[in-house]
């Protein structure tokens, strides 16, 4: 049973979200929040707004989830707009992932790396930095023909890492694997 109270309020955010959703791309940080406030109080309202705006129900699922979460982590809109909603996506989704909240420095922290990384590169640039680093790392780039990589690529599967894709996934360990049994034989 709703209150007399809370109508008005819920149909000034439905009012509101529907008048954003005329032209989203113009604010998208006021119309995610409307929206995910009207839809926290009527999850229904998702079918009207997708009537209304001619937006999918996944682009909307996507807005609904970052407008919780610009409202939970009080993220401006101008930082917003800097970010994008497909990248501010990305970081709702890996915050919502973690087992406890993260916190607002953390999560500034998060944000600053979303503003420097592609798209395409975030989810691992997020669990990068979630991960604790286990000492300094080095690199190694190798440039090979392709008849040497045949052969290197061969060696380190029978070293233990596998194909996926057009790679290898478990390379490094199957490298050191690989140098550790070559320094044994030539000793």
């Amino acid at each position: 049973m709703t209150s007399v109270q809370a109508t008005p309020d819920v149909d000034h955010l439905k009012q509101e979200a529907l008048a954003l959703a005329i032209k989203p791309t113009k604010s998208f940080h006021a119309f995610a929040r409307a929206l995910w406030a009207a839809h926290s109080n009527d999850p229904t309202f998702l079918h009207e707004v997708e009537r209304v705006a001619g937006i999918k129900r996944r682009a909307l699922f996507y807005l609904l989830n970052v407008g919780g979460f610009l409202a939970e982590y009080s993220i401006t809109e101008e930082q917003a707009e800097r970010i994008g909603w497909t990248k501010l996506q990305i970081v709702a989704r890996h915050a919502a992932n973690q087992p406890a909240r993260i916190s607002q420095r953390a999560m500034q922290t998060k944000l600053g790396i979303a503003t420097r990384t592609p798209a395409h590169a975030l989810p691992a640039a997020l669990e990068r930095q979630d991960t604790p680093s286990e000492g300094s790392f080095r690199s190694v780039l190798l440039r090979l023909p392709a008849e040497q990589y045949a052969d290197v690529e061969a060696a380190l599967i029978a070293c233990g890492a596998e194909r996926k894709g057009r790679g290898l996934i478990g390379k490094e360990d199957a490298l050191v694997r690989l140098a550790v049994s070559h320094r044994a034989t030539t000793r």
